[in-house]
């Protein structure tokens, strides 16, 4: 147990690629290129510039994604073939995830964390690999896993070097593509600025810091408009969506929680209640000639405060379902009850011990009084939890917690280290 402890420990890097290789083999993947937005996206903007910065991209949830995976498609866009993009994407996912883990060690390191502390994070990877799943799609859940860890290093390093313009620079820069890859953590972005501010530091690093964000921001949101072709009420009917169903997710199945995505077999009436809504609604402004999206905002408003039990019963259950992991295609095949039940009784067994040791954690650093690391990790697991709730709620949204959740078991496993040396060093 000694030698797996300290092999786990001293070489994140390449017990990570390993899973990856190994996860390669198993037979449970997401879809290769997601809905294809990402893939067709960065085709796009690789086409755009080799034409001399010319040409339209789609851009539907996000331009930093695809400039995080123009890299790897650079590589092989010569070729033009859809296997060469996918391996290269794939490939360069691992070795992304491998180095999120890699920073988190070093954010272990900098905490003079013991190795008993450290071993627990890639214990619960190795049980349940789910940063490789991700990483086996063009989707944008790997670039949010890895900027959550590069966030973490970056954070706790301006903590301990407060003057550090890399530290400022490198927090920054995490923070943008956390947001660039999960638009729906804006919000998270506002409240860590205001803790920012607040928090005891130059005016001249508060400057920095804030300037080098709004102006990469702007830059990066007058790019898009500017060579975007989706049209420009696709993110509101997205949104309207998004919060119509979230009325309906949980009502009146609360424990159907596979992934609705259309009228199948498996379908819950909660979905199907949603879609007759909608067009109920659509209709309705239409021969008005009403806003679509003020009126939805209005009836979703009145249904909340009409339904508070129900809304606070839907709330309770998806703070579960969101953060619990059920693998559709499994679950919608024909095997064996025993086998689809018993294989996410072991992965959700697993993903909540890693859930609640993560709450502890977060209960030991409020406790401790360590103020700079409890506000940062509430407003980021805080605000995707909120997201989730008022919104569609999809493992996905709450998956790049993941980071957050294997850096507060450290800490936890740490505090009892540290306890019991202190016990050790009494009695003797």
């Amino acid at each position: 147990m000694k030698q797996l402890r300290s092999f786990l420990v001293n070489y994140p890097f390449v017990c990570t690629l390993l899973l990856g290789l190994i996860f390669y083999a198993l037979p449970f993947k997401p879809k290769p290129f997601g809905d294809g937005e990402y893939h067709e996206g960065t085709i796009q903007l690789l086409d755009y510039i080799l034409a001399g910065f010319h040409g339209p991209i789609r851009v539907d949830k996000g331009l930093v994604t695809l400039l995080y995976y123009a890299l790897p498609y650079s590589l092989v866009h010569f070729l033009h073939l859809k296997t060469a993009y996918y391996m290269a994407g794939v490939v360069f996912n691992v070795l992304m995830t491998a180095w999120a883990m890699r920073l988190l060690y070093q954010t272990f390191a900098r905490m003079q964390f013991a190795q008993t502390s450290q071993f627990w994070p890639l214990f619960f990877l190795c049980l349940f690999p789910i940063p490789l799943y991700y990483a086996m799609g063009i989707l944008a859940e790997t670039a949010a896993f890895f900027a959550v860890a590069w966030f973490l290093y970056a954070w706790v390093c301006f903590i301990m070097d407060k003057k550090s313009t890399a530290a400022v620079v490198s927090l920054a820069f995490s923070l943008l593509l956390l947001v660039g890859t999960r638009p729906n953590l804006l919000p998270f972005l506002g409240l860590f600025m205001v803790y920012f501010w607040a928090y005891k530091s130059t005016w001249q690093t508060k400057l920095k810091f804030t300037g080098l964000l709004v102006f990469v921001l702007f830059s990066l949101q007058q790019f898009e408009q500017a060579v975007n072709t989706e049209s420009p009420d696709f993110k509101s009917t997205v949104f309207r969506n998004q919060l119509l169903w979230s009325r309906f997710e949980l009502r009146d199945e609360p424990f159907n929680w596979l992934p609705q995505h259309g009228q199948d077999a498996f379908a819950s009436s909660d979905y199907k209640h949603n879609l007759q809504k909608r067009r109920e609604l659509d209709s309705i402004c239409e021969a008005q000639q009403l806003d679509k999206t003020s009126y939805v905002l209005d009836w979703v408003m009145h249904d909340i405060l009409t339904h508070p039990a129900l809304t606070a019963r839907q709330y309770f259950f998806k703070f579960f379902q969101a953060q619990s992991f059920v693998i559709t295609p499994l679950m919608k095949s024909t095997k064996s009850p025993w086998i689809k039940w018993g294989i996410h009784g072991y992965i959700n067994a697993v993903n909540y011990s890693l859930i609640f040791g993560a709450i502890w954690g977060l209960c030991l650093l409020y406790r401790e009084k360590n103020y700079a690391l409890f506000f940062p990790v509430v407003f980021l697991w805080g605000w995707s939890l909120v997201y989730v709730f008022v919104f569609h709620s999809e493992q996905r949204y709450m998956f790049p917690i993941r980071v957050v959740q294997f850096f507060l078991v450290a800490y936890a496993a740490q505090y009892y280290v540290v306890r019991s040396s202190i016990k050790s060093s009494d009695e003797t």
